[in-house]
């Protein structure tokens, strides 16, 4: 029986190690919040460069343009939605640097995904799929379609 104790021990102790790599893996990710810049293949959508496109999935979506202070402006997009944002390169005094996205219609959710703003004569297009309790936020950076 004791054979068998220590056995008992040594694959908890075995597995609770898993556990905590596992964990420290998870715990390195969010400590970088704001997810790479991705370009994508395709151009803005005439009319709509230097703006932000936020498309909500099956929930609501809260979308905050914010700059380095964390000051900045929230919209709230229903289910099903787009919104394209005029002021994702600022307004005069203030400039965002970065778009957080939430899920459902509390202003202090916690955020679900961080993408930068990206530079002038760029847009973003973020679509958000997933459920309000599972949610996903995918964002690409799209250049002028002009020539």
């Amino acid at each position: 029986m004791k054979v068998h104790t220590k056995r008992a021990g040594v694959i908890a102790v075995a597995a609770g190690a898993a556990v905590v790599a596992i964990g420290a893996t998870v715990i390195a990710t969010a400590a970088d919040p704001v997810a790479p810049e991705v370009v994508g293949a395709t151009p803005a959508e005439a009319g709509h460069e230097n703006q932000g496109k936020y498309t909500a999935g099956d929930y609501v979506l809260t979308v905050h343009e914010l700059n380095d202070d964390g000051e900045g402006m929230g919209t709230t997009i229903g289910p099903h939605t787009a919104y394209y944002s005029k002021t994702l390169h600022g307004t005069g005094s203030w400039t965002p640097t970065v778009i957080k996205f939430s899920a459902g219609r509390d202003s202090d959710a916690p955020t679900v995904f961080t993408y930068p703003v990206p530079g002038p004569g760029k847009g973003v297009d973020c679509v958000a799929s997933g459920t309000e309790a599972a949610p996903q936020v995918r964002c690409e950076t799209k250049v002028s379609g002009r020539p």
